[in-house]
């Protein structure tokens, strides 16, 4: 069997070597340019906390997130959102209206929860969910007041004086708090500001350390049907 060699000439193994040394240079300089390219996403809950409103669609940027159908006081789990700047809207189902629009900018690898609000759902409250670990042998919680006519509310435990957290007008939400309330049955309840009146009870609630819970105050404190004033609690994590 006849074997070939290819033989190379000095010159044309130096403009081998010389090409070579380009192309490696040339990655490395895309590289040094562009570390970064695919930014990590967001993640980003949704929650329709408005009484008075019917079916709704959630999008961003105009592509619709909820697969399941989001009605009074269903709650979605988080779901991958690019991060960056991105439109949050909403309509009632198989209506092209918007409700509300609400453009806002995600960081990457951070987490939200949206929550549809008013009574017609016209109003998106999108709070930062700050999913660090609570201190050592306690949970974390926050408070977030939806009652579009409750006022200014606190959170509080039964039978303590003393509230966990204190005044919060519609829309508004706490940071999240450390707390060594811990337990299978926390009765929360929500009172006037600065005052015993208690306006909503949520009985029997199970708190464990180490989770991250959000408890909000929804409905309508006029109302004696399913929507009327109430508390939720979420577990975050």
């Amino acid at each position: 069997m006849k074997t070939t060699k290819n033989y190379l000439s000095p010159v044309a193994k130096t403009l081998v070597f010389a090409l070579t040394l380009t192309s490696i240079f040339s990655s490395c300089k895309k590289d040094k340019d562009n570390p970064n390219p695919t930014p990590k996403a967001a993640s980003l809950s949704i929650i329709h906390a408005a009484p008075e409103s019917p079916e709704l669609s959630f999008f961003v940027d105009k592509v619709k997130k909820n697969t399941k159908a989001l009605t009074y006081n269903t709650v979605i789990d988080y779901q991958s959102i690019n991060s960056g700047k991105r439109e949050l809207s909403v309509t009632k189902k198989d209506v092209a209206d918007i409700l509300v629009k609400s453009e806002l900018t995600l960081a990457p690898d951070k987490s939200y929860s949206a929550f549809v609000a008013d009574k017609t759902g016209n109003a998106l409250v999108v709070v930062l969910d700050d999913l660090s670990a609570p201190a050592t042998d306690k949970a974390k919680i926050r408070f977030i007041n939806l009652s579009p006519d409750a006022g200014s509310i606190d959170l509080a435990i039964t039978g303590k004086t003393e509230v966990l957290l204190a005044k919060k007008a519609f829309k508004e939400a706490s940071d999240f708090a450390n707390t060594t309330e811990i337990g299978a049955e926390i009765n929360f309840e929500i009172r006037e500001n600065g005052k015993t009146t208690v306006l909503a009870t949520l009985p029997k609630v199970k708190i464990e350390k180490g989770k991250i819970y959000t408890i909000y105050a929804k409905g309508i404190k006029a109302a004696t049907n399913d929507t009327k004033l109430g508390l939720t609690v979420l577990t975050n994590k």
